[in-house]
C-alpha cells in the first residue's frame, strides 16, 4: 500500500564525535528515559550541563569504535533486508528509520512523508523487549508528531521477548560458542533500568526474564550453568541488578559467554562496553575465556521475524 509506511524504532547515535555532545544532551532531557532529581521545567538545562561534562570521555570512547555510532548504518542494514522480505512477499510499503535522540528524528520525517503522499504509519521496534522508557517513549513521540501532520498511526509490532525467529537469532550463534567453549559459564546480558521504573510497572524486567528462559529450555542445562546481569547504568539511583561487573570479576578461571540479551544491533554498548571495558574487568578478574556473542544485526531468523510480524499488522 503505497500510502503507508513502515517505521523502524531504534534510539539512535552520533555518527561523529561532533554529535556527541547534542545526543547526549538529548538523552538525558528526555524524562521518559531518565528522571533526573529536578523539577520537568529544569530537566533540558541539566541535561545540557550533564552532556557538556561527560562529552570528552563519551567522545573517547566513539574514537575508539571508529570515530562514531555503527548505529545508523547497522539500522540500515536491517531496514533493506525487511524492505527486500516484504517484497518478496508482494508488499510495496516504504520502509523508513525513526530515531529517538539522532536523525532521522520523527518530526521531520514525517513531515517529508506526508509530502511524499503517506497517510499511515505502522511503527517497528528495534527493542525486542516491551519497555516504556525505549519503544514506550518512541511511541508516545510518534503519536504526538503524526498528530501535527495528519498522519494516522496504526498498530504495529512493539515487542517480541519469545518469538521464535527472534530466539532462533540468539540461539545459533550461542550454540557454536558453546561448541568451542563446552564449559563456559553463559551470562546474559541486558540493558539496565532504574527499579523505581520497573516498581511503577514496567513489563521490562519480566520480558527479559522471558527471553533468559526461553533460551535456557531451548538449550538445556550446560556444565558451567546460566547467569543474568545487567550494563549500561548510569547515575546514583538503584538499578537492577547483579551488575554485570560484579557477576564478572566472580569468574575468575572459567570461561564466559556473553549474550547481549536487550540489543539487536552492534552499537556502543556492544562495541566498546563489551568488547573492550568489559573485557579488561574479565581479563583483571582472571577469567580464562572472554567470548561475546554477536547482535542479530540481519540474521535471516532475525529478518524473518520482523517481517512476519510485520506482515501480520499491515492492512
Amino acid at each position: 500500500m503505497r500510502d503507508t509506511a513502515i517505521l523502524l524504532l531504534n534510539l539512535g547515535g552520533p555518527v561523529n564525535l561532533g554529535q556527541v555532545e547534542p545526543f547526549l544532551a538529548a538523552l538525558f532531557g528526555d524524562r521518559d528515559l531518565i528522571t533526573l532529581p529536578c523539577p520537568a521545567w529544569m530537566q533540558p538545562s541539566l541535561a545540557r550541563l550533564i552532556a557538556r561534562l561527560r562529552a570528552p570521555g563519551a567522545k573517547g570512547r566513539y574514537a575508539e569504535i571508529g570515530g562514531g555510532s555503527p548505529l545508523l548504518r547497522e539500522s540500515a542494514l536491517q531496514g533493506n533486508a525487511l524492505r527486500a522480505a516484504l517484497r518478496a512477499a508482494g508488499r510495496d510499503e516504504a520502509v523508513k528509520l525513526c530515531f529517538r535522540y539522532a536523525a532521522p528524528k520523527a518530526a521531520g520525517l514525517l513531515r517529508a512523508l506526508k509530502r511524499d503522499g503517506i497517510r499511515k504509519l505502522v511503527p517497528v521496534t528495534l527493542y525486542p523487549h516491551d519497555c516504556r522508557a525505549t519503544t514506550g517513549s518512541s511511541l508516545r513521540e510518534l503519536a504526538v508528531e503524526a498528530s501535527k501532520v495528519g498522519l494516522e498511526l496504526l498498530p504495529g509490532v512493539d515487542h517480541y521477548a519469545t518469538d521464535p525467529d527472534y530466539l532462533d537469532a540468539l540461539e545459533r550463534p550461542l550454540r557454536a560458542a558453546l561448541a568451542e567453549l563446552p564449559d563456559a559459564t553463559v551470562i546474559f546480558s541486558a540493558h539496565s533500568l532504574p527499579v523505581r521504573q520497573i516498581a511503577a510497572g514496567d513489563p521490562y524486567e519480566k520480558e527479559i526474564h522471558a527471553t533468559r528462559d526461553a533460551l535456557m529450555a531451548r538449550l538445556g542445562p550446560i556444565p558451567g550453568g546460566y547467569t543474568l546481569a545487567y550494563q549500561s547504568r548510569t547515575g546514583p539511583v538503584r538499578w537492577l541488578e547483579p551488575p554485570l561487573k560484579a557477576v564478572l570479576e566472580s569468574m575468575g578461571g572459567k570461561d564466559v559467554i556473553v549474550v547481549p540479551l536487550s540489543f539487536v544491533s552492534e552499537h556502543i554498548e556492544t562495541l566498546h562496553e563489551l568488547d573492550i571495558e568489559y573485557r579488561e574487568v574479565a581479563h583483571k578478574a582472571g577469567v580464562r575465556t572472554y567470548r561475546r556473542v554477536a547482535a542479530p544485526g540481519t540474521d535471516p531468523a532475525y529478518i524473518r521475524c520482523l517481517t512476519r510480524r510485520v506482515l501480520e499488522m499491515l492492512p
